[in-house]
């Protein structure tokens, strides 16, 4: 034996090893190392790699998998199991698989993948002379408040999922930088990070150019850290060999129905703060309690985990104050209604200066990232679905600073904890996907149990479910980096938010509202349910707040309609974002909102989109919106969407479909503009009906039913009159 060189380790296979080319690639280093030690018998054990080598099988050693079961296996560098790669390749990496920890896709205006998406003109590895003159320039950093994206000690992080490991040799970076600082390469996995290398950016255009890094891992997840936005990397290319072929997308992917299976009666909801009769709730199935965490964590004495809550918020106080009663109560009995709090910010106990990211960990100075930094706040969960869901829990658990009264509620099933945290206007409180996922996990079920007992909604309620903080925007990205977050964060890879995933979009040209047809709020709202059905299929999708200011001197004051006034315009355009929301596939519409306390000369923007007002004296009074709404609930009550008829010209065309009855069906017609456009005499094409008859039923001020008048079809044409103001016709289809 050649003086210095070392006894190879004896090999390790795991099963499924042992394909043929695995068989070949095996002997082929057994030839090698056997030649260097004996050069002399180098032909012989050609012949042993063919026909002998299944004593070399036979010697390996079988229990050395238990221990190497979730080790990549180290194959020599630039050597694959898989054909054609002597050498290493470089890695493609697809839009779909880049996610940004940061959040800031959507409102950040910047695209993470953006880092590899001119990989196809450059081969900085080669001596590829076009490739190598090319010159990337896309930067993947967010542009709008870039700083917010950067929390401090993590910075902007961009991860790759390669689908399956690599053997990875080296990666290219391309400097366009102005200023010198520091960036980080890591390989691994979302809870096992090696650092692999740091660049220090040039900062002077005279050296800008491409970067070699050497790698030499395995691994299927490779991360680069951003410390500042101010530094241009407009390219990253990987190269190395798969130990595995990639997986090809499923053939055959889950359906998406075009449009959503709920009925009318089911569909619509309001945003709320404060108490509301059952009469006035009634047309909608849906109430989102706005509330914050200081309403239901209010001790300020005893610590955690010692504090006690109060349930006591939302409370009808009776006998000179000596009693309640929830008033969402009856909105369940009487109405059924499905209620659900939207619950944000921090307990009373927190001190705004020590909290600075404003994240509801327990104690300051704890990971926003790390779920279990939120213990307080998931027991505080647990309280609230303990006292208002539906499985009986020992009271002796629940801490409350008030007599239980009652062992069992039942009138919650849905909890949101939080409101808009993505919202950019927050700024160094904005809170990026990482802490987020970590919070809603904690409250979910305490993070898998890994939290103290009685932490998490569903481990006070099973039946309870989590629905996500309300997205500013129609932000698909975020809710496909929770899934990837719940993917590899979570050992049950759940997706926690089963509840709903709930989107905000308001239609505006940022100075005024607009109407949803000008904003192709149908077309938005159907790509993005689209989009989030390929990430959660089975999950709920909310429009979670649209709506219209009736004051004309906000951002989103209601477009006027000539000879309308601001609350009858309010109302048309809101009964035709219900229709838009409806015909996208979305499963509910929650209404911005229900009661203004406020009257219409208030010019803040938000302030005037009730359909009701609480007036000074405690009494409410309805809008013509609300009254809108009513009737079109009463109209449409077991419906639901069926057709698009048409969107083009002067008339657009709806039908829906009585669940209960499949042959009564219901068109909603109207002029999609706001000008006074009228059409007279319009041929409704309804074809053989039931008697040729039908019901035009048209919105009336102040009427919960609105009014019908009764149509006759000749010759499977109905004639009506069409304006900017929606009509309904019902009939009821002839068997054929």
């Amino acid at each position: 034996m050649k003086s210095g060189l070392k006894i190879p380790k004896l090999i390790c296979l795991r099963p499924g090893f042992l394909s043929k080319e695995n068989f070949f690639l095996i002997s082929k280093h057994f030839l090698i190392i056997s030649s260097i030690m004996n050069p002399v018998s180098a032909p012989m054990l050609k012949k042993w790699r063919v026909y002998g080598c299944g004593i070399l099988f036979a010697c390996c050693c079988v229990g050395c998998w238990g221990k190497q079961q979730n080790q990549v296996q180290q194959l020599p560098l630039a050597k694959s199991h898989l054909p054609g790669c002597e050498t290493p390749q470089k890695i493609v990496v697809h839009k779909e698989n880049v996610y940004d920890l940061s959040g800031y896709e959507d409102e950040g205006k910047g695209i993470p993948y953006n880092l590899f998406d001119e990989n196809d003109f450059v081969d900085p590895r080669s001596e590829n002379k076009i490739a190598e003159n090319y010159i990337p320039v896309t930067d993947p950093q967010p542009t709008a408040q870039p700083a917010i994206y950067f929390p401090k000690g993590k910075g902007n992080r961009i991860v790759v999922d390669l689908q399956t490991a690599y053997q990875i040799s080296e990666a290219y970076l391309y400097d366009r930088s102005n200023s010198s600082d520091s960036i980080w390469i890591y390989t691994g996995d979302m809870l096992h990070w090696n650092l692999k290398a740091t660049l220090v950016t040039v900062g002077s255009s005279r050296s800008w150019g491409w970067r070699k890094f050497l790698l030499n891992d395995s691994a299927r997840f490779v991360m680069i850290r951003f410390e500042s936005y101010e530094k241009a990397i407009t390219e990253m290319v990987l190269y190395g060999c798969p130990y595995a072929k990639p997986p090809m997308e499923a053939t055959v992917q889950p359906t998406m129905p075009r449009f959503s299976k709920t009925m009318m009666k089911d569909f619509l909801g309001a945003n709320n703060y404060q108490q509301v009769s059952t009469k006035w709730a009634k047309p909608f199935h849906y109430l989102r309690l706005y509330s914050f965490a200081v309403d239901f964590d209010n001790d300020i004495v005893n610590p955690y985990p010692k504090n006690k809550y109060n349930m006591l918020h939302f409370v009808d106080w009776g006998n000179q104050g000596t009693d309640y009663s929830f008033f969402f109560d009856s909105l369940v009995n009487q109405n059924n209604s499905n209620v659900w709090c939207s619950i944000r910010g921090l307990p009373a106990s927190a001190n705004e200066k020590q909290f600075q990211d404003n994240r509801p960990v327990t104690l300051p100075g704890m990971d926003p990232e790390n779920p279990l930094s939120y213990a307080r706040h998931s027991n505080m969960m647990w309280n609230i679905a303990a006292y208002f869901g539906k499985h009986y829990v020992d009271t002796n658990l629940v801490r409350l600073s008030h007599p239980y009264k009652k062992h069992r509620k039942g009138v919650m099933e849905i909890y949101e904890n939080g409101n808009e945290e993505d919202a950019i206007w927050f700024g160094e409180k904005y809170q990026n996907p990482m802490a987020y996922f970590a919070q809603s996990s904690a409250d979910y079920d305490g993070h898998e149990g890994r939290l103290p007992q009685n932490c998490g909604i569903k481990n006070a309620d099973s039946t309870s479910k989590l629905m996500t903080s309300g997205l500013i925007e129609l932000d698909t990205n975020r809710i496909r980096v929770y899934k990837f977050l719940c993917n590899t964060l979570r050992r049950d890879k759940k997706f926690i938010w089963d509840g709903g995933i709930q989107y905000h979009h308001y239609s505006t040209n940022g100075k005024h509202g607009i109407s949803p047809e000008e904003d192709s709020m149908r077309s938005k709202l159907a790509k993005a349910r689209a989009a989030t059905f390929k990430i959660a299929p089975e999950v709920p999708v909310f429009l979670g707040e649209n709506g219209y200011d009736k004051n004309q001197q906000t951002r989103q004051a209601t477009p006027m309609i000539p000879g309308y006034n601001e609350e009858q315009s309010q109302a048309v355009f809101i009964l035709r974002s219900i229709n838009a929301t409806a015909f996208s596939g979305f499963d509910a519409y929650i209404l911005y909102w229900l009661m203004d306390n406020d009257p219409p000369e208030n010019n803040n923007v938000y302030l005037t989109c009730g359909v009701l007002r609480r007036k000074p004296d405690g009494s409410t009074e309805p809008y013509i919106s609300w009254f809108y709404i009513s009737s079109f609930v009463n109209a449409l009550a077991n419906y639901m969407p069926d057709d698009i008829i048409s969107e083009k010209g002067n008339v657009w065309l709806y039908k829906y479909r009585n669940k209960l009855s499949p042959d009564s069906v219901a068109y909603f017609v109207y002029c999609p503009t706001h000008n006074g456009t009228r059409v007279e005499n319009y041929p409704l094409k309804v074809g053989n009906i039931h008697n040729q008859e039908a019901r035009q039923f048209e919105f009336i001020d102040f009427s919960e039913h609105g009014k019908e008048t009764n149509l006759k079809s000749l010759n499977g044409l109905l004639s009506i009159n069409v304006d900017e103001k929606p009509k309904i016709i019902i009939l009821k289809e002839a068997k054929k």
